[in-house]
């Protein structure tokens, strides 16, 4: 029995300790300087802990090992004798608390940035600009207020916190849903209720939001077409892809034992099931136009199904009794 438990705890701390290389890349030229860094949350702001290899022709570059997680960093040259220097709204960036920082999602899977251009975001020079349709997608089935008859809206940067300028559609079972053309850039924003009749709440640090004073918003980086869905005042986005609504057939809905979907014209490759909190609870590969997904083992609650096709992916609202 003690081998068992140290053969987990062995597991455990594996998967706890587990990193991903990410390779930085910064374009200085045009910079007068000795060293290079990379200065960030995953280091405590050093000046001087991640010097950047030159690679000649003005190309600086690392690879890092990082653990998963949200990270903001910038890069600075000759401990903090200079430093990436950004706007409020700049698509690669992050405001909180004042501070315009570049931000990285570390989620398991080693990455190679984009060369960055000192003080620009790789963006602004890929040559591919917007405005992007962006789908928003909310459920509302865990909200508690008393507001929902005004319906859902979006408020925003980019609509000047208007109140009711972007309400969402009812899409059914608590699901609500607008596509906005949105501007290259980064916003903050907030799901309420009306016209400021009721609104999220969220507490600074929380994944994926921003502090702006006493404010704390969800924030979106907007840099292509993309359909973003979220539950409402859980802070982070359940997933991120391209996928029309209502494609695929689910019954029964609510289940005690299993879900069937049926798609008559999309082959499905995969289905990943996720909890109210964004964590995966099952994954399988159906490779065919009907799947069943077995919820004998499931708790009683709210859960929602990635659905990928070969033309795409849904995401849809399952209940379990």
């Amino acid at each position: 029995m003690r081998k068992i438990y140290l053969l987990i705890s062995i597991l455990l701390t594996i998967q706890l300790s587990a990193q991903s290389n990410i390779a930085f890349s910064v374009d200085m030229t045009g910079e007068t300087f000795t060293q290079a860094y990379v200065s960030g949350s995953f280091n405590g702001w050093s000046g001087t802990a991640n010097p950047l290899n030159d690679m000649g022709g003005g190309i600086w570059e690392v690879i890092l090992p990082l653990t998963d997680g949200e990270y903001e960093y910038k890069f600075t040259y000759d401990d903090w004798t200079g430093q990436d220097t950004f706007n409020q709204g700049d698509v690669c960036t992050i405001t909180n608390y004042g501070n315009h920082n570049r931000r990285l999602v570390v989620a398991g899977a080693d990455q190679t940035l984009p060369t960055a251009p000192f003080n620009d975001c790789y963006e602004d020079t890929d040559g591919i600009d917007g405005p992007h349709n962006v789908t928003f997608i909310v459920d509302v089935s865990g909200y508690a207020g008393g507001f929902l008859g005004s319906g859902v809206t979006i408020n925003g940067e980019w609509n000047g916190w208007c109140g009711n300028c972007n309400p969402l559609a009812d899409q059914g079972g608590d699901i609500w849903s607008v596509t906005l053309p949105l501007d290259e850039k980064a916003f903050q924003f907030k799901f309420t209720m009306g016209a400021w009749d009721d609104q999220e709440f969220f507490t600074p640090g929380d994944i994926q939001t921003a502090t702006d004073g006493a404010n704390t918003n969800r924030y979106i980086q907007v840099d292509g077409d993309k359909t973003v869905s979220y539950v409402w005042e859980q802070p982070e986005a359940l997933g991120n892809s391209d996928f029309e609504l209502a494609t695929f057939k689910l019954f029964p809905n609510p289940t005690q034992d299993n879900w069937n979907i049926k798609s008559n014209n999309r082959e499905i490759t995969s289905i990943q099931v996720y909890d109210v909190l964004g964590k995966s609870v099952k994954s399988i590969k159906p490779n065919a136009f009907e799947a069943v997904i077995d919820a004998s083992t499931f708790t009683k609650g709210l859960y929602f199904a990635k659905i990928d096709s070969d033309s795409g992916s849904q995401i849809l609202k399952l209940v379990k009794r």
